[in-house]
């Protein structure tokens, strides 16, 4: 059969253990207190004193030890509902919320100073967080994917903020701060799937997942106990409960992972925190809050290794860090808090092209980037070492997201892009990216022609880093009307030699990436006639068919 699941927090200056049943509630007496005192305080008639003397056995109430426990009906205690003030939101918190008319509401977003009360139900989405605040001044931040419901939320007596607070986590993480003011007599119960009970926990995290609930004592003491048994759990220790079993036997929490300095500010987002490794850490966890309290989580990271990443949804402001680490058994230890600022904004543009990859030649080269919100205008440097110590363009007014830069001197290059916004602030300097400029293959010099029986023959000086090379031989200086279009990888080549006739004549060369080089100016090549017999014969026989 499935347990049901009672921690009950009660936090008074006695460590006793308040036993409650429906119709009755436990009361521990405080120095200098007498049942009379009692009933004017906590009772609707104060008369009802010598009722309280008779359930309990009490003859002389002068002789009663602080701490000890009256037994006091619930149907003469002076209660109202009890106010729960919402301090803080982070992130998307829905509740269902039970209206004045007795009517439920659901899905309604959660707001800073809105107040809930009894029967309400709290659900917190992905890096979401909510703080309550009860009249005693208890503090419960519930944490991302958390489902809590508000059972009973009351005020007890007349002048005392004495609180008497039920909830049930089904399941999720909640950070309690209990009872501050240390005011007497004041009850928090906190339901999870597994049974237990605590006693002066001041600080103290409760996790329910599944069919187990593990608790974890920051400052003060617990007792957690089930039908099946029972331990108390001292400061810097932790518990886990189990459904059918009793709590285990508190182990010693891990101590707070060592973080290295953070006070330089983060420029880039997205980004990632580093920190040593911990002996016993099975899994590490990061949390930021704007306040050094961590009374809101803003981002809540859970990691098998010692980092964290920091998303770009960060906002450019100061945060504070809490990182712990979690051992095998899922307990969660002490933290190390570090204060960390954000100044990112305004992003450095993402680099489009060139990319490293691409062929690029000496000449105009072409930039190209995105444009990141808040981003007015950009600054753009180009140098031939990745430190930037020799810059060879510095540009700072280009409104656009492209620019043609002219780079004539082939080598290795670095490039990046920065943002600056319209109020003139110049965000973090972009992130390198590199370039290579090739050379454009050598334009060719063309030797004079060299003519055989039957063939034609072209050469050229050979130029390094050359693949090959591309001869045209056209009737026309335009190059329109080609008669000759072929390719060599020899610095030479020898084609038919053509009718008689005047021609042109160009070459180029490629590199190994197939990049042309410029055609050599048309040089002009005249094929004469060298057997003039049947022009003669031919214009003889012409000027007969004439007579």
């Amino acid at each position: 059969m499935k347990q049901s699941l009672a921690l009950l927090i009660m936090l008074m200056f006695s460590g006793t253990v308040l036993s409650e049943t429906e119709g009755e509630w436990g009361y521990p007496m405080q120095p200098g207190e007498s049942v009379w005192s009692i009933a004017h305080e906590l009772l609707t008639d104060w008369r009802e004193w010598k009722t309280i003397e008779r359930l309990n056995n009490i003859s002389n109430d002068r002789q009663m030890l602080p701490g000890t426990v009256l037994k006091i009906p619930r149907s003469l205690i002076r209660e109202r509902q009890s106010d729960i003030t919402i301090l803080d939101v982070s992130g998307t918190v829905t509740a269902q919320v039970v209206m004045n008319d007795g009517s439920v509401k659901a899905h309604l977003p959660l707001v800073r100073g809105q107040s809930l009360g009894q029967g309400d139900q709290i659900k917190t989405s992905p890096q979401s967080s909510v703080l309550l605040e009860f009249d005693d001044g208890t503090q419960v931040l519930i944490l991302e994917n958390s489902l809590l419901k508000i059972k009973q939320a009351t005020v007890v007596g007349s002048k005392r903020k004495v609180v008497d607070i039920k909830v049930f986590l089904e399941e999720g993480e909640a950070e309690i701060r209990a009872n501050p003011a240390k005011v007497p007599g004041s009850q928090f119960l906190i339901d999870t799937p597994v049974a237990f009970a605590t006693t002066k926990g001041t600080t103290y995290r409760v996790r329910a997942k599944e069919a187990s609930t593990a608790a974890e004592v920051i400052e003060g003491k617990i007792g957690v106990e089930n039908r099946l048994g029972g331990t108390t759990v001292g400061q810097g220790y932790g518990t886990l409960a189990k459904a059918n079993q009793p709590p285990a036997k508190p182990k010693k929490l891990l101590p707070a992972p060592e973080l290295p300095d953070l006070s330089a500010p983060i420029h880039y987002l997205p980004g990632k925190l580093v920190w040593n490794e911990l002996e016993g850490a099975a899994k590490y966890r990061g949390q930021i809050s704007p306040d050094q309290l961590f009374t809101s989580i803003t981002y809540d990271s859970i990691s098998n290794q010692p980092k964290m990443g920091l998303p770009a949804s960060l906002q450019d402001k100061t945060y504070w860090l809490r990182v712990s680490a979690i051992g095998e058994e899922g307990l969660q230890g002490l933290s190390s808090v570090q204060k960390i600022t954000v100044d990112a904004r305004p992003f450095p543009p993402v680099r489009q092209a060139p990319r490293p990859s691409d062929a690029i030649y000496s000449g105009e080269v072409e930039f190209i980037w995105s444009r990141p919100e808040m981003a007015e205008r950009f600054q753009m440097d180009i140098a031939t070492d990745q430190r930037f110590e020799t810059v060879t363009l510095h540009e700072e007014e280009i409104s656009d997201t492209r620019f043609t830069a002219t780079i004539m001197e082939p080598g290795h290059y670095y490039w990046r892009v920065t943002s600056v916004t319209s109020q003139g602030k110049v965000g973090p300097l972009g992130l390198a990216g590199e370039f290579t400029v090739k050379p454009v293959p050598a334009k060719p010099e063309l030797q004079a022609p060299v003519s055989s029986e039957d063939e034609m023959f072209f050469s050229w000086n050979a130029e390094q880093d050359i693949a090959y090379y591309q001869l045209q031989l056209a009737n026309d200086q335009a190059f329109n009307d080609i008669q000759v279009d072929e390719t060599t990888e020899r610095a030479e080549l020898a084609i038919d030699k053509p009718q008689p006739g005047t021609y042109y004549i160009r070459v180029r060369a490629f590199d190994a990436d197939d990049y042309a080089g410029e055609w050599t100016a048309p040089q002009q090549v005249e094929q004469p006639i060298e057997n003039w017999w049947p022009l003669i014969f031919s214009g003889a026989a012409t000027l007969l068919l004439m007579l």
